[in-house]
C-alpha cells in the first residue's frame, strides 16, 4: 500500500509539540509481540532492545520489559455462553460475528456485563492492556448490519475504554484504532501511521498518546515511518516499525538514532520537508513524491521521496 502524503499549510501549528524528556528516542520503540507470538524474537533479545512490549497471556512469564502489556479483545469474543445482552444483534435478533474471524462474536461495548468482563480479562496486565477492535474498523468488520449506528459505536467504545482505564491504577488501556478521540486518559493504537496522509498521522500524534504502527517492510519505508513519528512525537508516544511479521525487528537505523538524545524543539516545515532538532543531531523527513535537497551547517544533502534521514553530531 503506497502512502498518501499530504501536508497542509496548517502543519506548522500541528507540529508544535512540546519537546519531550526522553533521554533516547529508542526508548520510544514498541514491540507488539502479541501479533505473531510463535515467531517473536527471543526474550533475551527483546529485554535488551525494547522498553515496551505487548504479549499474549501465555507469554507473560517469559517476556520482560519496563512496560509490559497484555493483549485482549475489546469488542470480540469466541465465548458463546454469555448473557444475550452482551452481544450485538441484527434487527431480526441474530448474533453478529466478525466478518474476517467468523468464530468471534461482536460484543456490545455498551453492556455493563461485557465491560466487567473486559476488566477481568485485563486483570493480569502488568502495566498496559491492549484492547483490540475498538475503532471504526471494528464496526465495519461485522458479518451483518447491526441495530446501532457508527456514531453510537464510537461513543460506546470510547466509554468502554474509559471504564477499563479507570478500573485499575496498575495498567493503562491501549484502545486499538480508536482515533476519533481527543486527549483521552487512555492510550490509542494507530495501525495506519505513515500509510495514510502525513497530516492525518501527525494529527493522531497531536491528539492522543499514540502507540503507532508504521507497517512498512522495507528499509526506506521503515525509516520514513520512524522519522515521521519522531517529527511529531510527544510525551508518552511509542512506535512499532515494520510489518506484522516483523514485530520486534531491530532496524539498522535505530543504532544511529540512539545518539540523537532528546528533542529540543518542535518540528519545522519547509515545503515537503519536516525537520526536528535533537540534543545531538536532527531528523529530516520528506513527505513528498520527489527527492528534496536541504542544507544544514554548510552541508547539502538529498532526501528521497517518502524517506527520512537521521543525522547525529
Amino acid at each position: 500500500m503506497r502512502p498518501r502524503l499530504l501536508l497542509p499549510a496548517a502543519a506548522a501549528v500541528m507540529l508544535a509539540v512540546v519537546p519531550n524528556a526522553h533521554a533516547s528516542v529508542v526508548s520510544r520503540l514498541y514491540a507488539p509481540l502479541h501479533i505473531h507470538p510463535r515467531s517473536a524474537p527471543s526474550p533475551a533479545f527483546i529485554r535488551s532492545h525494547f522498553n515496551t512490549i505487548t504479549v499474549q497471556a501465555n507469554m507473560l512469564r517469559r517476556y520482560r520489559a519496563r512496560n509490559v502489556g497484555l493483549y485482549t479483545k475489546g469488542t470480540r469474543s469466541n465465548v458463546g455462553t454469555y448473557p444475550s445482552s452482551w452481544y450485538l444483534h441484527t434487527a431480526g435478533g441474530a448474533r453478529i460475528h466478525d466478518r474476517t474471524h467468523r468464530s468471534y462474536f461482536v460484543m456490545n461495548p455498551g453492556s455493563s456485563g461485557w465491560r466487567h468482563q473486559v476488566v477481568k480479562n485485563c486483570h493480569p496486565a502488568p502495566s498496559l492492556c491492549f484492547l483490540d477492535a475498538m475503532g471504526d474498523d471494528g464496526y465495519s468488520r461485522m458479518s451483518a448490519r447491526p441495530t446501532v449506528s457508527l456514531s453510537w459505536w464510537r461513543a460506546q467504545t470510547t466509554s468502554l475504554a474509559n471504564y477499563v482505564e479507570n478500573a485499575s491504577t496498575r495498567y493503562h488501556v491501549i484502545a486499538n484504532n480508536l482515533i476519533t478521540v481527543t486527549h483521552p486518559k487512555f492510550r490509542v493504537a494507530y495501525e495506519m501511521f505513515g500509510r495514510t496522509s502525513a497530516s492525518r498521522s501527525l494529527d493522531v500524534l497531536r491528539r492522543t498518546k499514540c502507540f503507532c504502527f508504521a507497517k512498512f517492510g522495507t528499509e526506506q519505508g521503515a525509516r520514513y515511518g520512524f522519522t515521521l513519528f519522531l517529527a511529531g512525537a510527544g510525551k508518552g508516544d511509542r512506535i512499532s516499525v515494520g510489518t506484522d511479521s516483523q514485530a520486534g525487528k531491530w532496524w539498522d537505523f535505530f543504532t544511529r538514532a540512539k545518539s540523537l538524545g532528546r528533542a529540543v524543539a518542535p518540528a519545522k516545515t519547509t515545503g515537503s520537508l519536516l525537520s526536528r532538532r535533537f540534543s545531538h543531531g536532527f531528523i529530516v523527513v520528506n513527505v513528498g513524491r520527489t527527492a528534496q535537497r536541504f542544507s544544514r551547517s554548510g552541508v547539502t544533502r538529498t532526501v528521497g521521496a517518502h524517506d527520512g534521514m537521521i543525522v547525529t553530531d
